[in-house]
């Protein structure tokens, strides 16, 4: 019996051969990521806090807009640099229908679901043991959302996608009711 050698697995990144996109194109994209940082900024610094700092509920987005604004003058100091070095995308390269087809089906996913949650909302009680659940809209709109999504990049079985997404809609709603005491998007 013959063993097999296997070659260590590397993680090229999500889109490994991709390259990088053309510099021009990483000083739009990090000029408006900085813009959407500053927007999303000055509203969460514009929301009332009723107690300290550590329970406004504008902290997480500030934290989140400020490293995506780190993240974003990254990318377009990186930009800088190539476009400085004289580097630019091949002219050559043809782009790929498959990958715009799936960009185009992940914005329209994206649409379909806020505009699901906006549009479908209700709000049903539950009652289990001596604990109160609230289920909106959020749960099951988010469920189909994310299996859709989840199915576009992996081609696994759907009751395998579908079980990950329900579960971790689930466990997300249970953490933000029960131990963040916030109520999600969906409901009146």
């Amino acid at each position: 019996m013959t063993q097999s050698q296997h070659e260590p697995v590397k993680f090229d990144g999500e889109e490994a051969g991709a390259g990088y996109a053309a510099p021009m194109l990483d000083l739009i994209a990090a000029t408006a990521l900085i813009a959407l940082s500053g927007v999303v900024l000055v509203a969460s610094f514009r929301l009332p806090v009723p107690g300290d700092w550590s329970t406004a509920p504008g902290l997480l987005p500030i934290l989140t807009a400020g490293s995506l604004a780190i993240m974003a003058v990254a990318l377009g100091l990186n930009a800088l640099k190539r476009r400085r070095a004289g580097i630019v995308a091949n002219p050559d390269e043809a782009r790929d229908p498959e990958e715009d087809r799936r960009a185009l089906m992940l914005a329209v996913v994206i649409a379909i679901y806020i505009a699901g949650l906006q549009f479908l909302a209700f709000r049903h009680d539950i009652v289990l043991g001596s604990t109160r659940f609230t289920l909106s809209a959020f749960e099951p709109v988010t469920i189909l959302a994310l299996t859709s999504l989840i199915h576009m990049s992996w081609r696994g079985p759907l009751w395998i996608t579908l079980t990950i997404s329900t579960c971790w809609t689930l466990v997300l709603s249970v953490v933000f009711q029960k131990l963040f005491q916030i109520p999600l998007p969906g409901g009146f």
